[in-house]
């Protein structure tokens, strides 16, 4: 009897909960590193196809629930509040020893505070919320909710200061992904220009609202720059086939090369980049591939959260520096004009220096990762 006792004592059960792309792509390494540490355990909860390779089977598609904004999840607020709803359930049902969530702090927070309440298990929040950024106010309120929050960048610890929750900085497992040197060898399949002008990526992001808004402002911008770099080739990776539908223009193919689901090869093989905020800028950073950062949301969103916004860049390069370091265009300012203008000085400017910055901060992002937070979780699971 007493071998399986020991078996079940050891036997996890963890709830891991990642709401859009972004996350699942850090949930994936997060299970790897925790079944090293736990090899007996289970994995419920939601999650995209990297963690489904991992042994997740999720209990909706997230892209139910993967919305951008703050008026956007209005429109589909019912059909998120019943999804949850019935979530929560499922979690009760199966009774997890842990619950992770995994950014999307909007589905998470409300779901790990039921948890704690109806099962009085740990939870933790992979990915700090932006209370660095606005709604400071909002630690308090996720102490009812979080015991520990596992943060990416080292400028988020701050806010935790005078808070009960527990914050572990664990650095960004993309710093253990990509070389601090940029490999020579990718540079090969790089094709030569004429003038030794620049290959040029655009991402306008991932989700339908970002394409249309930033897509076709970054084409029209690269009409400009071709003006003034004729020999200039640009690359525009996409998630899905479908986001072409999105763009405006039957002419774009002799401007802009399309390619679906390979933005990180494109960011590799880049000189200089145009990037809506987000990952892709971290990436790209990563990668050693200057960029300019341009973001754009709803008006009515942009207006809501303007008054409560306590940073100085929002681009994660400039934050990760403190410093200017890069050119970022925010809203109303996201034009065409400006991006084309923004490039500009970004190509005329010293490389070697943006490169030198890139590797200081790609060795403060090597904090331990998901291997760390794996050590951790094992801690907490006793």
């Amino acid at each position: 009897m007493s071998p399986n006792i020991n078996i079940s004592k050891h036997h996890k059960k963890i709830a891991i909960v990642a709401g859009e792309k972004s996350g699942d792509e850090l949930g994936a390494p997060l299970m790897e590193s925790i079944r090293r540490e736990l090899p007996d355990v289970e994995f419920i909860g939601l999650g995209g196809e990297s963690m489904k390779k991992k042994g997740l089977e999720s209990f909706f598609d997230i892209k139910e629930i993967a919305v951008m904004g703050i008026i956007e999840p209005l429109f589909r607020l019912r059909k998120i509040l019943k999804l949850r709803k019935n979530f929560k359930q499922f979690l009760i049902n199966n009774k997890p020893d842990l619950y992770i969530g995994i950014d999307s702090p909007d589905f998470n927070l409300p779901v790990a505070k039921y948890l704690k309440k109806q099962l009085d298990i740990k939870t933790i929040q992979y990915v700090s919320p932006s209370v660095w950024a606005w709604r400071k106010g909002r630690i308090k309120g996720m102490e009812s909710s979080i015991d520990l929050v596992f943060a990416l960048f080292p400028f988020e610890t701050e806010a935790y200061k005078n808070s009960s929750i527990k914050v572990s900085y664990i650095g960004h497992p993309l710093a253990y992904k990509f070389p601090i040197e940029k490999l020579e060898s990718s540079l090969e399949l790089k094709p030569k220009f004429e003038n030794n002008n620049k290959l040029i990526a655009l991402l306008p992001g991932s989700r339908n609202s970002e394409i249309s808004l930033m897509g076709n402002a970054m084409i029209k911008a690269a009409t400009l720059i071709k003006e003034d770099l004729p020999y200039a080739r640009f690359l525009m990776p996409l998630s899905s086939k479908q986001h072409r539908e999105l763009l405006e223009g039957d002419g774009d193919e002799k401007l802009i090369e399309f390619s679906y689901g390979n933005s990180q090869e494109v960011l590799e093989l880049a000189d200089l980049a145009i990037i809506t905020s987000g990952t892709a800028t971290l990436e790209a950073l990563l990668l050693s591939t200057p960029c300019v950062t341009v973001y754009k949301t709803n008006w009515l969103s942009f207006k809501i959260i303007k008054p409560l916004l306590k940073i100085a860049y929002f681009s994660l390069p400039n934050l990760l520096a403190n410093k200017n370091l890069l050119p970022e265009l925010l809203q109303d300012d996201v034009t065409p004009e400006n991006i084309h203008k923004s490039f500009m000085f970004l190509y005329e400017s010293n490389q070697e220096e943006y490169i030198q910055e890139f590797k200081r901060i790609h060795l403060s992002l090597m904090a331990g990762g998901s291997e760390l937070a794996a050590k951790e979780i094992k801690e907490i699971l006793g």
